[in-house]
């Protein structure tokens, strides 16, 4: 009963031979695994790409690609991780770094001018990059240096204001035909709309060119729009008469006016008040007597609300 018992325990501890057999393929499975993550492979990856500083004076012969082909060198483990971190990030490469040769008419692609780190997360060894040169020829033709201008309309949300946009690049450098850009004196950009914004704002436009024969350094301008809260001030100024040598006396009545204006918080000081200049012009005396109060100088920034009283009475004594 006792030699029964043990021969049944013994055939139900030894395994199966379906069971031994998955256990087999599972360890050599494992150990496929840890062989090829530990094998060093190279590997295809395709990454997009984008230029800046591109030589001016210069035409690319071929499109500049938005894409480039990479030979990756890596361990299988490395690689996983890399192809893990997709959609890849755009790489951006600068044309100041990179070789040139031929008198500086073509550029080399390398794995040391071009920073990888970024995009793939990780230290790669490149091996090949397609396309790894791209062509210029010298652009025989007219050049010349002109504004950018960006058709703006900004409306900003009650009790906000903004100062000037600021443009970067303001100006730019234009190629073509001699009599095509005689008549080409700005360079406009994509319209911007800003309405009801009470924060500053920046954003990238896109150059837009007069035609497709004209060539330029730049394909986008970054405009800058300040936004601030508005302050409103009151100031009280001496009126003048403009052209007064042309007579011997001007009396004003009253001789001052009151002003309320409105600017940007931290921007208008008290010495700017200086630059406020109110006068009349005698030449234009009404039939009462009177003349309009004008503001002949005022600062910048800011945004006139009223003038009171808006005409005074003069008494002229001529010479």
């Amino acid at each position: 009963m006792n030699n029964s018992n043990k021969t049944y325990s013994e055939k139900k501890l030894k395994p199966g031979k379906a069971t031994a057999f998955f256990i087999c393929l599972g360890i050599a499975a494992m150990l496929w695994v840890l062989q090829a993550l530990n094998t060093v492979y190279t590997y295809t990856i395709i990454v997009p790409v984008t230029f800046k500083n591109l030589p001016q004076n210069k035409k690319p012969l071929t499109p500049i690609p938005t894409h480039i082909s990479v030979d990756v060198k890596a361990s299988g483990l490395k690689l996983f991780l890399v192809l893990a971190s997709k959609p890849f990030k755009p790489i951006e490469v600068d044309f100041n770094t990179l070789k040139s040769v031929n008198k500086q008419q073509n550029y080399i692609l390398t794995g040391s001018g071009i920073n990888f780190k970024n995009s793939f997360k990780f230290e790669t060894q490149i091996k090949r990059i397609s396309p790894d040169t791209l062509y210029f020829s010298e652009k025989n033709c007219f050049q010349k240096n002109v504004p950018i201008k960006v058709p703006l309309f900004i409306k900003c949300s009650q009790g906000y204001g903004y100062k000037k946009p600021i443009l970067t690049p303001a100006f730019i450098t234009i190629w073509g035909d001699t009599a095509v850009l005689k008549t080409i004196d700005t360079i406009y950009s994509q319209p911007l709309n800003l309405v009801n914004i009470n924060k500053s704002h920046q954003s990238q436009l896109v150059i837009i060119k007069p035609n497709s024969f004209i060539s330029s350094s730049e394909g986008e301008v970054s405009i800058f729009v300040e936004v601030d809260k508005l302050i409103e001030h009151r100031i009280s100024l001496p009126i003048t008469a403009l052209n007064s040598e042309n007579f011997k006396q001007i009396n004003i009545f009253p001789a001052k006016v009151n002003v309320k204006f409105t600017s940007l918080q931290n921007v208008f000081s008290n010495s700017d008040t200086s630059l406020f200049r109110a006068s009349i012009n005698p030449a234009k005396i009404n039939s009462n007597n009177k003349c309009n109060v004008i503001l002949s100088t005022i600062p910048g920034n800011v945004n006139i609300l009223s003038i009171e009283p808006k005409d005074v009475e003069i008494l002229i004594i001529k010479k």
